[in-house]
């Protein structure tokens, strides 16, 4: 996974909603407690969601936070941490194509923790159990510890309600609190860079 951009030149938004393409989500964002969203991450989200919509007609959407038992300057482990759990699934489950990213947040604690969004081909794989099994096996063996997830979102194409409900969700990973704690060089987030099938989603 490449990262897009860096907390250093993000745009934040305190809107309600953002308008990405014809599309118009509702994101969470509260103007009054001065919580704002990412505007990058949020299109990073979105396009890779809207990809994997562009190649099956539904989409699994499964988020996790995973957690560090001590500080880290870089990304090194969550990186490859999510190169292995795109390779297993792709396995697991017969060449299925993955998408996703995480966005890097730091509490009070002063150690990372990171929340992660992958974006899963629904026709091959339609229950989480089995992926939150798989990905708290590979966190076992990679010495982090067990995750804790979000309910996930079967996304199907020719449902919008569905798919903003789903963003709403995801528009999570793009709030602007915690993600300041970095070195400056140091990314905080990072998505897939899918390229969407030339033909019309919606």
């Amino acid at each position: 996974m490449c990262a897009l951009a860096t907390a250093d030149i993000k745009r934040a938004t305190m809107d309600k909603t953002i308008k990405i393409g014809d599309q118009e989500y509702r994101i969470n964002t509260d103007k009054s407690k001065g919580q704002g969203c990412f505007v990058e991450i949020l299109r990073a989200t979105e396009s890779n969601l809207t990809a994997m919509l562009s190649y099956h007609c539904k989409v699994l959407v499964v988020q996790f936070v995973v957690h560090c038992y001590e500080y880290e300057p870089k990304n090194h482990g969550v990186s490859d941490l999510m190169r292995v759990v795109k390779k297993r699934l792709s396995s697991k489950y017969r060449r299925c194509r993955v998408a996703g990213g995480w966005v890097r947040e730091t509490g009070k604690s002063g150690i990372q923790h990171y929340h992660v969004a992958l974006f899963i081909d629904g026709n091959k794989v339609r229950w989480n159990s089995g992926i939150q099994d798989l990905i708290n096996e590979i966190l076992d063996t990679r010495n982090y510890p067990r995750s804790s997830f979000s309910p996930s979102h079967m996304v199907h194409r020719d449902d919008e309600d569905g798919l903003r409900k789903a963003f709403y969700h995801l528009s999570y990973l793009a709030k602007t609190r915690s993600k300041w704690a970095r070195l400056p060089s140091t990314n905080d987030y990072s998505f897939s860079r899918i390229r969407p099938k030339m033909c019309a989603i919606f």
